[in-house]
């Protein structure tokens, strides 16, 4: 395992995640009874588990603001799908969860990583970010494709998000590359667009966890993380406070009246 002192080099694991021997179980090569629990947090054990080593304090907080901005986003098509499935198969509460973490995807939630490969592409190219910035956009209008990070369907004027994950960033060291390359990025699409854009918080996530030296086709798995506990306290709410067979039922009717209309 890597060092990591100043709390910013992504460690590199080696070796296998556990072993199990007689009564030990091994995690990362620590001792998961006498040095992880009762000792760590979720998120440092989260790190243990997918870097290798436990994290510096400065990368399990910015980590922390990340699972805690992802985790809730109120009635979305994920906590939807866990409602309705719950519905259906109410004694199943991980296949309800199951459902809505399906719904992670290239619209809602799972943008992070198309986020993280544009802007790893802009800092990969070199020389000035709003050159690079400017490409990119460019690249993506010309393919039909959406610019992720800026724009959002419900924050018409600014998503609150990402101005507390940048502040988090810039006191824990490590705000960087990327988010200039996002905030390129940003002004590229209102420049080429022509007109204002929300930066929301998929482009501040794929920032930070940029900058925390994930890779694109990882960081995905920080919002399936977080948005699994989300989707837990939405099921919980669900048996509490049902609404599911009241969209269902509101979909119904309004489907069978749609299509009675069409038929006059």
């Amino acid at each position: 395992m890597s060092p990591d002192p100043d709390g910013r080099a992504r460690p590199t694991p080696d070796g296998p995640i556990s072993i199990t021997r007689g009564s030990d179980i091994e995690v990362r090569g620590r001792q998961l009874a006498a040095e992880l629990i009762g000792k760590v947090g979720f998120t440092e054990m989260f790190l243990l588990d997918l870097d290798g080593e436990l994290p510096s304090p400065q990368r399990r907080r910015v980590v922390d603001t990340v699972l805690v901005t992802l985790m809730e986003h109120g009635t979305t098509p994920s906590s939807l799908a866990s409602r309705l499935t719950l519905e259906g198969a109410p004694e199943s509460l991980q296949g309800a969860i199951a459902s809505g973490l399906l719904a992670v995807g290239s619209r809602f939630l799972g943008t992070i990583d198309q986020v993280a490969a544009c802007l790893q592409a802009v800092v990969a190219a070199g020389g000035p970010a709003d050159d690079a910035a400017t490409e990119e956009v460019e690249r993506l209008r010309a393919a039909g494709e959406r610019v992720p990070g800026v724009g959002h369907n419900l924050h018409a004027e600014v998503d609150p998000r990402p101005e507390q994950l940048f502040r988090v960033l810039e006191e824990e060291g490590f705000r960087g590359a990327y988010v200039e390359a996002l905030e390129a990025m940003h002004g590229a699409a209102e420049g080429q667009l022509g007109r204002p854009m929300v930066l929301n918080a998929a482009g501040a996530v794929g920032a930070a966890l940029s900058e925390l030296g994930y890779q694109p086709d990882e960081v995905r798995g920080f919002a399936v993380v977080a948005r699994c506990a989300g989707l837990f306290a939405h099921i919980v709410d669900e048996r509490r406070r049902p609404i599911a067979r009241e969209v269902w039922q509101g979909v119904h009717e309004r489907y069978n009246h749609d299509d009675a209309q069409g038929r006059e």
